[in-house]
């Protein structure tokens, strides 16, 4: 009995030590690529099922063959369904070489593959309760044999210990996932606060030489010859404004790196980035995504700005003396490939509605006017369009529509 617990415990561990890595992969390396974030948690699944193959002696150990499923499991629940098609041939052939019959086990996965399917935009949970009746059917046909009273209770109990190793593996993952992305969302939020900071002691050391140039203006007399002096230390100030606005300029000139995107994929990554927030806050959000590959050609991280921006405002516009919601959705009209970001916050007045795209307007208390124009201006430099919606005390919605890229085959 020890020797089983102990064989389960390195089973658990085979299995853990990749995803445990790839956290850590994408705690440092979520700034860098999204889609190399995903493909690393694609190198940890097949590193689970490689370290559980090599370090197994493989007998028909119920529990042993079972757990081989949860790198199956994480791969559906975390959308990668092409890896997960991958690991399922993976696990038929190692079935068919303990010489069991093949065309169950394909019959099996192939059957998961239509739950992922089936529950693609629902619960988590929902795929994990019909995966375990599913894998508990075939279970019994496979592996019961009933005429031993004891080897039935066995299996349940085989199957018991599965379920429970499964959910706490995947627990504790996702409760991996949520703090790193609560730590990057306070980390945004640090850099935000930076910005602002950065803005004020720029406005500062404009405001310092325009200062002294309405002082010398105030004591100006053109019938005094003696302040023709002050007309070179005008001059002086001015050209210091000037050289602080160049630089202001230079330091925030967008430059945008397209390249070929799935723009499903990148509102994937923005859910995930603000799920742990919208949590923390207690805000009601439904998003919608579909799960076909769209593709547009864009700048990835920009656009990630633009998207993150939105929904953050959305956030700060919220009343806390109502339920808040805010919605994400998506429509494909013609060409363009159109995102709707919808809230029940406090809106925006009728007269204020023209000038928000404006650099330095803003309505709020702490803004500094240039999130809702440099969003204008990224969309506007991939060919799309930024619209806003809004009635006071109802609610606001952003409209972004991005040109579809057609690829030809």
């Amino acid at each position: 009995m020890v020797n089983f617990f102990q064989q389960i415990l390195l089973n658990i561990i085979l299995l853990v030590f990749p995803l445990i890595f790839n956290l850590f992969y994408y705690t440092y390396g979520n700034n860098i690529n999204k889609e190399q974030s995903k493909t690393f948690l694609d190198f940890a699944l097949l590193s689970s099922i490689y370290l559980l193959i090599t370090f197994n002696i493989i007998k028909n150990n119920l529990t042993i063959l079972l757990l081989f499923n949860i790198p199956l499991i994480f791969a559906y629940i975390k959308k990668r369904s092409k890896i997960g098609i991958i690991i399922s041939i993976i696990l038929i052939y190692i079935f068919y070489g303990l010489e069991m019959n093949i065309f169950i086990f394909i019959i099996e996965y192939f059957i998961y593959f239509l739950i992922y399917l089936f529950t693609y935009n629902k619960k988590e949970s929902l795929f994990l309760i019909l995966f375990f009746i599913f894998k508990s059917i075939f279970s019994i046909l496979i592996y019961f044999n009933y005429n031993d009273l004891f080897q039935v209770l066995d299996s349940l109990l085989m199957l018991i210990i599965f379920i429970a190793i499964t959910y706490l593996i995947i627990y504790m993952y996702n409760k991996g996932e949520d703090i790193i992305k609560l730590h990057m969302s306070i980390k945004e939020l640090e850099n935000d606060k930076q910005i602002r900071e950065s803005l004020f002691k720029i406005t500062h050391e404009i405001k310092n030489p325009i200062a002294v140039c309405k002082s010398y203006l105030d004591m100006f007399d053109i019938n005094n010859k003696d302040h023709i002096r002050y007309i070179k230390i005008l001059k002086e100030e001015n050209e210091k404004i000037l050289l602080l606005l160049q630089d202001f300029l230079a330091m925030n000139k967008i430059k945008i790196q397209k390249e070929i995107l799935d723009i499903n994929m990148l509102l994937e990554d923005i859910v995930d980035q603000l799920m742990p927030l919208l949590k923390e806050k207690n805000i009601k959000f439904d998003y919608n995504i579909s799960m076909d590959e769209i593709f547009i050609e864009g700048d990835y991280n920009r656009l990630n700005q633009v998207f993150i921006n939105m929904i953050k405002n959305s956030v700060e516009a919220l009343d806390e003396t109502k339920k808040a919601q805010i919605s994400l959705n998506y429509e494909i009209k013609g060409d363009k490939f159109v995102v709707i970001i919808e809230d029940n916050g406090c809106g925006i007045k009728e007269c204020d509605i023209e000038k928000i795209k404006e650099p330095f307007y803003t309505t709020k208390k702490n803004g500094t006017g240039l999130g809702v124009s440099l969003s204008v201006e990224i969309i506007s430099a991939h060919k799309g369009d930024l619209q806003y919606f809004s009635k006071e005390n109802v609610g606001t919605k952003v409209v972004i529509a991005l040109p579809i890229l057609e690829i030809l085959s």
